[in-house]
């Protein structure tokens, strides 16, 4: 009888021991798929994304896997359209509708915190963007990224050559409309420069070859936003 009681005891301490396992498992990878991109898109505040429905995001991502389309029906009854969506670089990007793109993409803080990165463009009809941080609990985080100045893409070298006033060139430039957009392969963002448009046309002959047409790109070191030489 003893030997018997030794042996149900050791059977439920096994049992026991898997139940364990299994259930930590069960935590680990439910987890890791709350801090996929698709699901963290999924689940997220309506607020953050108010032209879509928690169902409209998942109707969007379940068509375009079952590559059945990349276009829904909004809650206002416009198109909207994913544009990019990649698991493995955790990022994607979302025309909600004719005038405006949202954007997510999932950075690494360190080693084991993720920090969830939006940017909403909004084109009215110049384009301009804003971009905002938060952790998996839909909590701001002290991530900060300080939108670059206008002037920041002048060539002030070129004053002198053009014989351009300075002053009323950055006066001029003072209103600034600048997009971003998350790079879809590195932790980077790429900011680009749609002042221009909101000048006149003669002011804007005047001042565009001062400017640089070219992109300025941020990189991500886990604490702050680095801007490339």
């Amino acid at each position: 009888m003893d030997q018997k009681r030794i042996r149900m005891k050791k059977l439920l301490n096994l049992k026991q021991n898997k139940s364990l396992i299994l259930f930590f498992l069960l935590l680990i990878n439910c987890g890791l798929t709350a801090q996929t991109v698709e699901n963290l898109y999924i689940n997220m505040l309506d607020g953050l994304n108010p032209t879509l429905t928690k169902q409209n995001r998942l109707e969007l991502l379940e068509y375009y896997k079952a590559k059945q389309g990349d276009t829904i029906t909004n809650r206002f009854g416009n198109q909207t359209h994913l544009l990019f969506f990649d698991s493995i670089q955790s990022c994607l990007v979302v025309q909600n509708t004719p005038t405006s793109v949202f954007e997510m993409k999932i950075f690494n803080v360190d080693s084991i915190t993720p920090a969830i990165g939006i940017i909403r463009t909004v084109c009215s009809p110049i384009c301009q963007s804003v971009v905002e941080f938060y952790d998996t609990a839909w909590n701001s985080t002290p991530i900060v990224f300080t939108m670059p100045k206008a002037t920041e893409w002048i060539d002030t070298a070129n004053y002198q050559t053009l014989n351009i006033d300075r002053k009323w060139v950055e006066k001029e430039m003072e209103t600034g409309f600048i997009t971003l957009s998350f790079n879809r392969s590195d932790s980077g963002i790429i900011a680009t420069n749609n002042t221009l448009e909101f000048l006149s046309d003669d002011d804007r002959k005047q001042i565009a070859p001062l400017v640089s047409d070219k992109p300025i790109l941020y990189n991500f070191n886990g604490k702050t936003w680095i801007r490339k030489p």
